[in-house]
């Protein structure tokens, strides 16, 4: 006798007729089974990944050339990152310090002099943005002293204005305090001091001095002379000191002679503070003096060569250049901080893309290690590759499993390298790794972490490993099983 078949998929047939039989028996209808849900294969993709990589002790030499993988992508960043670190320290120093002895924007007037100083100054500080502004007056002369002469940049300064809008104020290192008629010697620590010497620069308060360095009497041979500002390096050149009296010496100052030769002038001025800018290019050449004093001795009139800018930020200086341009017209002209040093920032730009790309070749090494360990993989795993793909995995999983392989230790690579370039330069930056400050202008080794170069580093360098994994990874796709089982 037959039975109806059951709601499970099976059909109960006749029960057997031996009484200790406990159980009918069963038939399975595959047609009745219930469906088996699709699902993602990543998890099993990653975990034979994952499995690739891990140590065996059969496969110890394949282990091997994965971790050297990793140490090359992990070395090849973490250069990178400090190289590019110290580059950009380097390149943000010297701005800071072109900006220090410059200014943000200069402003300048077609054919000649600035010579409405008032309007001028009145309108530029009246453009938003602007913090602080300045007349300046620039020419090259001879300097001479007893004991040496060289060829200078001699600027006229606005002992109050140029004080808010250069560094120069923060960059004197010696100068003689004549209201308490002393020197004071690499100790300017008072602002108001500072401030001081620049303000009696044309009021001549400095009489002569003797080789005690104690102010004398001015005698009618010995009067009293207008104040000069001179580089630490043009210092130990003029081989002079505080309170010393130098010549200015200007070739075409006094016209034609009866010769029709040029004529020079000469103004004799007394060293009245020593500055550092850091930079050897201005400690050597330039000085500055009063406008007036400069003024007087080209015969300029009240006229300026131009005014100097100082911005509250100088990453908005265009925009705030073209503001100047517009309120002041035609025929002033105004340019900024990059115009004026753009090729010097275009070569510092240029050196560190150039050494980029040069340490990013450790990476690319570093990925044909990982090309190498993913090729080996697949030699030695082409049965089990096979015996995947007999199975049922499709060519677009087997190559997904050996992209993971790559970039699992890519991401490894770039994390590790990561983590040691930001401690090396903390490291560098925290015990200041000392230069030679007769080669450098810098006493020791700047650093500076930018996070958009970090981020681009570890991008490249993750973009990198990903492409050296898609050959390897589309030969693996590419086996045929049969003949990776047939010498099996």
């Amino acid at each position: 006798m037959s039975a109806e078949p059951t709601s499970g998929g099976l059909d109960q047939g006749d029960r057997p007729r031996d009484p200790k039989s406990a159980a009918p028996r069963r038939v399975l209808q595959f047609d009745r089974l219930p469906e088996v849900a699709g699902g993602s294969t990543l998890a099993t993709e990653w975990w034979l990944a994952w499995g690739h990589l891990k140590s065996k002790k059969s496969e110890a030499f394949l282990s091997v050339v994965t971790v050297l993988s990793i140490l090359g992508v992990t070395a090849g960043v973490a250069m990178l990152n400090w190289v590019i670190s110290v580059m950009t320290g380097f390149e943000y120093d010297l701005r800071d310090k072109i900006l220090g002895a410059n200014a943000h924007i200069v402003v300048f007037r077609t054919g000649g002099n600035v010579v409405d100083l008032d309007a001028v100054l009145s309108t530029i500080d009246g453009v938003d943005g602007v913090e602080a502004s300045a007349p300046f007056v620039y020419t090259e002369m001879m300097v001479r002293s007893p004991w040496g002469s060289k060829g200078a940049i001699i600027k006229g300064v606005d002992p109050v204005r140029t004080a808010d809008v250069t560094h120069l104020l923060g960059d004197l290192q010696e100068g003689y305090n004549a209201a308490h008629t002393k020197l004071i010697e690499y100790a300017l620590d008072d602002l108001e001091i500072r401030r001081e010497i620049l303000l009696n620069l044309d009021a001549s308060p400095f009489p002569p001095m003797g080789l005690d360095k104690e102010p004398l009497p001015p005698t009618a041979s010995e009067p009293e002379l207008p104040g000069i500002v001179i580089g630490k390096e043009l210092k130990e050149h003029l081989q002079v000191e505080i309170g010393d009296k130098v010549q200015l010496i200007n070739p075409l100052g006094s016209g034609a002679g009866p010769m029709g030769m040029p004529t020079p002038s000469i103004k004799s001025v007394r060293v009245a503070a020593i500055f550092d800018s850091g930079m050897y290019e201005y400690d050597t050449t330039w000085t500055y003096v009063s406008n007036t004093l400069l003024q007087d001795f080209l015969h300029l009139g009240p006229g300026a060569t131009g005014v100097e800018v100082k911005v509250s930020d100088i990453d908005d200086v265009e925009r705030i250049t073209e503001d100047i341009d517009a309120a002041l017209g035609y025929p002033h002209y105004a340019k900024h901080w990059k115009s004026l040093n753009s090729k010097l920032f275009e070569a510092l730009t240029l050196e560190k893309w150039v050494m980029g790309i040069l340490l990013q070749m450790i990476v690319v090494n570093a990925g044909l290690l990982i090309v190498t360990t993913l090729i080996m993989v697949v030699i030695t795993k082409g049965r089990e590759i096979a015996i995947l793909k007999a199975m049922g995995a499709s060519d677009g999983s087997i190559l997904r499993i050996f992209l993971m392989e790559g970039a699992t230790i890519g991401f490894i690579g770039t994390a590790l390298g990561t983590l040691f370039g930001l401690l090396g330069c903390w490291v560098l930056d925290r015990y200041r790794y000392p230069l030679e400050t007769d080669v450098y202008y810098l006493d020791t080794l700047p650093v500076v972490v930018d996070p958009t170069t970090v981020v681009v580093i570890a991008t490249g360098s993750l973009v990198i490993c990903f492409l050296c994994t898609i050959y390897p990874a589309r030969r693996a796709a590419s086996l045929d099983p049969v003949e990776a089982l047939r010498y099996e």
